[in-house]
C-alpha cells in the first residue's frame, strides 16, 4: 500500500472513530435515583447523600408526580418553578408531597391511594454544565396497614416489581 493510501485508510478510521465518540457523547446523559421517604407519612422527595458527593447539588426547575398504575400514565400533581426561579435540592432535605414551593405554579394535591404505583420525577440540573444528569426519578406505593396508617413502600430500580409497576408489599419502607 503506498503512502495515499495509508493516508486515506487513517483519514477513514478516524472519521468512524469521530462519529462514534459524538453518538456516545448524545447516549451520556442520565437518570438518578431520587429519594422518597416519609415524614408523618406524608411522601417526600430528595436526591440521596451518595447523590450529592458524587455531583453536588443540583437545582430544581419542575416535580411531577404520576400514577404509573393506570395506561396511560396520569400525572397527578407536580410544579412548576417560574420567572426563572430554581430551587436547590439537599440531601439533607425533602419536598413534602402538596407542598407548593414559593416562585411555583400548581394545583392543590389529591390524595394519594394505596396499593397505586406513583412514579415521581425531580427535573434538576447541576450547576456544572458538563454533568449529565438531567434528572432523578423514584417509584413509591402506599400499603393499607389492618390498624394505622398507610406505610410507604418504595420501589427499588433493579426489581421486577418497578419493571412491572406493581406494589411489593413486603418491601421496606423508608
Amino acid at each position: 500500500m503506498n503512502l495515499y493510501g495509508i493516508l486515506s485508510l487513517l483519514h477513514k478510521t478516524l472519521l468512524i472513530l469521530l462519529a462514534f465518540t459524538s453518538m456516545n457523547s448524545c447516549a451520556r446523559s442520565r437518570m438518578a435515583d431520587a429519594e422518597v421517604t416519609s415524614v408523618n407519612g406524608v411522601p417526600c422527595f430528595s436526591i440521596s447523600k451518595q447523590e450529592e458527593r458524587r455531583n453536588g447539588q443540583p437545582f430544581l426547575g419542575a416535580l411531577s408526580v404520576s400514577d404509573v398504575t393506570v395506561k396511560p400514565t396520569t400525572e397527578i400533581w407536580g410544579f412548576l418553578m417560574t420567572d426563572g426561579k430554581k430551587i436547590p435540592l439537599s440531601s439533607t432535605d425533602c419536598i413534602l408531597y402538596g407542598n407548593i414551593p414559593a416562585h411555583a405554579d400548581a394545583a392543590p394535591a389529591p390524595e394519594l391511594k394505596t396499593s397505586r404505583v406513583y412514579e415521581v420525577f425531580l427535573n434538576g440540573r447541576l450547576a456544572d454544565p458538563a454533568d449529565s444528569t438531567y434528572g432523578y426519578v423514584a417509584k413509591f406505593c402506599l400499603v393499607q396497614q389492618v390498624s394505622a396508617k398507610p406505610r410507604l413502600v418504595v420501589i427499588q430500580s433493579d426489581t421486577q416489581a418497578w419493571m412491572d409497576d406493581t406494589c411489593p408489599a413486603r418491601n421496606t419502607s423508608r
